[in-house]
């Protein structure tokens, strides 16, 4: 069964808007491989961190809103891991879907 999710990927702001492109269309890539589609996308921006991740003081945001089978989703998650470049991500049930 197809679930919506909110997706927020945390990415290292060192990255150039080719790369973070890059990196985005491999996440739209993994969402297709498992079943699932990316029906929104949208940049927050270049925010500071509470905390330094990874010695990094500011991050680029992202959010996605994804429909994947709920079944798919740990396998997901765990090449989402994989990504060096991807300081940290959330995802969760959206309800409101």
């Amino acid at each position: 069964m197809d679930c919506s999710y909110e997706l927020v990927v945390v990415l290292d702001p060192e990255l150039e808007t080719e790369e973070q492109e890059k990196l985005l269309s491999k996440i739209e890539k993994l969402v297709s491989e498992a079943g699932g589609r990316t029906s929104e996308s949208r940049l927050l921006g270049k925010k500071e961190l509470a905390y330094p991740i990874a010695k990094k003081r500011t991050a680029t945001f992202w959010v996605r809103q994804l429909n994947l089978s709920s079944e798919k989703v740990a396998n997901f998650k765990q090449k989402l891991q994989l990504e060096q470049k991807i300081l940290r991500f959330l995802m969760v049930a959206d309800k409101r879907r």
